[in-house]
């Protein structure tokens, strides 16, 4: 097994159709991990920074991928493409072959000579590529989904159970109350809803939220890329015709990803996020799915769904000269500060 190093973003194009071969054999493979994905992502926050990517063969069978960069500074850090909105970024690696890409890995990244610090983010602990890792990061909840939505059902506490169930009741019963799917064509006017009630749920709460800057023309250009490949779901739910819910999730393989959402304050006694996250579990289910991943973040509304794991993301800090030493004593302190901010967004 042999690894190789290309400098350049032009591998992001020259290795499309082997990486989209790739990802269709990976059973670890997550929407972060996408070409489309790691293409738009270097459209918006590529510029000032060289791209790296780690490329693991298999003779001339491509095995592995970790697509990285480098940053410019008083330390030079490579971090793992997509670092930001991306909730993991383990290397891709096809089925059967995580181990050997992960031992192929990590004596590449450490010899790297162009570099100061590692400063690798969102390494899943069931991933092998976690044994480079110093620290956690933020824990991710997941459900296995089971064959029938009635089964699911009752796996719930009897409150929730309760709550889910006015899906098939009233308002929606009368049709007062909807949850539809935007088409591809049409995926423009679901992201506006989509980031208004977003930005009035953390309005309420003095935040941002997850939709500033960049981020911003950054998941429009995405969202119409994996509406394209059926890998976006974005439902709105409607009250009397009035949006007061949305959920932005996404698919990939047989796992289903939680990724933002957003709801009217004024409206949370019909629970629009729970109602939303049944739909979706439901429509996960229906379609053979196995797995819903809440992502980051251990909110106690996530834990109601009483997910079978908790997997702790984790990341890598490893200085390779002594500017990286200091780099990493700088990241230390930003990462408390950081973790601060965190804990209050999932409080």
């Amino acid at each position: 097994m042999t690894v190789r190093v290309t400098e350049g973003p032009g591998f992001l194009e020259s290795l499309a159709d082997e990486w989209n071969d790739l990802l269709s054999d990976s059973p670890t493979a997550t929407p972060f991990s996408t070409q489309e994905w790691m293409a738009t992502w270097w459209r918006y926050f590529g510029r000032n920074r060289k791209a790296v990517l780690f490329e693991v063969r298999e003779g001339t069978d491509l095995v592995g991928l970790f697509p990285t960069f480098v940053t410019s500074g008083p330390w030079r850090t490579l971090r793992a493409m997509g670092t930001g909105p991306s909730d993991y970024l383990h290397p891709l690696a096809r089925s059967g072959q995580e181990q050997a890409v992960a031992k192929a890995l990590e004596p590449a990244l450490r010899d790297l000579l162009s570099v100061d610090l590692l400063d690798l983010h969102g390494m899943r602990e069931d991933q092998p590529i976690v044994s480079m890792t110093t620290d956690d990061q933020a824990r991710c909840l997941v459900l296995d989904l089971p064959p029938t939505y009635d089964a699911f059902l009752a796996s719930l506490g009897k409150s929730l159970r309760y709550d889910v169930r006015r899906l098939d009741k009233s308002p929606f019963k009368e049709g007062d109350a909807t949850i539809e799917s935007y088409p591809p064509g049409n995926i423009g006017e679901g992201m506006d809803v989509l980031l208004e009630l977003h930005r009035a749920r953390w309005r309420a709460k003095r935040l941002p939220g997850a939709f500033v800057g960049r981020l911003v023309p950054f998941q429009r250009a995405w969202i119409a890329e994996a509406a394209k490949r059926d890998w976006l779901w974005l439902s709105v739910l409607r009250l009397k015709g009035e949006p007061i819910g949305a959920l932005y999730a996404m698919t990939v393989g047989k796992q289903v990803f939680y990724y933002q959402a957003g709801f009217a304050p004024t409206e949370g006694s019909i629970s629009p996020g729970t109602l939303l996250v049944a739909h979706t579990i439901r429509r996960a289910i229906e379609e053979g799915k196995t797995r819903f991943d809440f992502l980051r973040g251990d909110e106690d509304y996530k834990r109601r769904w009483k997910p079978q794991h908790a997997f702790m993301d984790r990341r890598a800090v490893i200085p390779l000269t002594a500017r990286g030493r200091a780099g990493a004593g700088w990241i230390a302190q930003a990462w408390k500060v950081e973790a601060k901010v965190r804990g209050r967004l999932e409080g």
